[in-house]
């Protein structure tokens, strides 16, 4: 009993001794800065107070030393007193400080005046009534930075786009599209394109499909949901394509023969869900996307004979008149979204 009341009366006074200590410690206002903000990286950095650094002015003479003491936009040396108009570039290091062994090598700048890169951001004195108030004011500049930084990449500044696919000219098409802004993050794409077939590509030995050999057209649309950021979006795509190929020799859609001498037409109707990147450089567009899904082809089958052989051109008719069998067959089929396209918005 005897030993806890002890130990109460040495940490009374020792808790009294630490409230008092605090209260008499002198009240520390945050040290001035200015704020120096990076458009390119969306990054934001702080030029503090007693912090060496250098200057080159706009007059060329450099200007190397430990900040004594930031008041707005004018910085103070030991025995310099600088204003923020007069920095032509400011190094976050002093220059005569570098070590050795490569004193000749370029050091990046942390800031150039007339640089759309950089910017010079002065608080005012409010923000220096205690630690939270910076602390939230840097906060939203640093927001505001990463909201602009988003903003300049964003392709929706403008209200329409007219786009090239050159990924299609990879199976001989030639596609075009128009992109309409419909509200904030929902516009709206169609897409129409010519396809060219090679009447004589070989349709048979490469792979089970003639991948050359159709001619046609086709259209696309598809809504597109910029909800991610502002330049990815997520779309459901519509395809209508109506394709022909003539005198044909391929297995496709069958297999385990020798191919067929045929005439094809056919309507694919497809659906697809789409994720894409579109990126703005100025007026340039390019857009990247990739997705799948599943289309119905309704095929229009002439069938006039078949080979007897792999490697010859021997032939069997199937009717002594050379007249065709006719097939009409529906059947499913891959989509595969994936391809680049360029253009401009306006």
């Amino acid at each position: 009993m005897l030993h806890k009341f002890k130990m109460k009366n040495f940490l009374f006074p020792l808790l009294l001794w630490a409230c008092f200590s605090a209260f008499s410690q002198p009240w520390k206002p945050p040290r001035h800065v200015i704020l120096i903000r990076n458009n390119h990286k969306e990054k934001l950095s702080q030029l503090t107070e007693n912090y060496s650094i250098s200057v080159i002015i706009k007059s060329g003479k450099l200007i190397s030393g430990k900040v004594k003491l930031i008041r707005a936009d004018t910085v103070f040396f030991p025995d310099t007193i600088l204003l923020a108009s007069e920095i032509d570039s400011l190094f976050s290091h002093s220059i005569k400080d570098i070590p050795r062994p490569f004193p000749k090598r370029q050091i990046p700048p942390n800031y150039v005046a007339g640089s759309p890169d950089w910017q010079l951001i002065f608080p005012p004195d409010s923000v220096y009534r205690d630690h939270r108030s910076y602390g939230l004011y840097f906060k939203s500049c640093l927001r505001q930075a990463r909201s602009d930084w988003r903003e300049k990449k964003n392709p929706l500044v403008f209200r329409n786009f007219l786009k090239f696919n050159v990924s299609k000219l990879a199976h001989l098409e030639i596609a075009f599209s128009y992109e309409r802004v419909i509200s904030k993050d929902f516009t709206w794409e169609t897409e129409l394109s010519t396809i060219f077939g090679i009447p004589g590509a070989d349709a048979y030995y490469m792979i089970n499909y003639p991948l050359y050999n159709y001619s046609g057209f086709s259209v696309t649309t598809n809504p597109k949901y910029y909800v991610i950021n502002p330049s990815t979006y997520i779309g459901l795509v519509f395809m209508y394509r109506y394709l022909w190929a003539e005198n044909l020799r391929t297995n496709w859609p069958e297999g385990g023969s020798n191919g067929d001498l045929q005439d094809q037409y056919r309507n694919d109707f497809g659906l697809s869900l789409r994720i894409g990147v579109m990126k703005r450089y100025k007026f340039f567009i390019v857009d990247y996307y990739l997705g799948g899904g599943v289309k119905l082809i309704q095929l229009h089958q002439l069938l006039y004979g078949y080979y007897l052989y792999h490697d010859s051109n021997a032939m069997q008719w199937y009717n002594p008149d050379h007249s065709p069998n006719i097939n009409n067959l529906s059947l499913f089929g891959p989509v595969i979204n994936l391809g680049i396209k360029i253009g401009f918005g306006f």
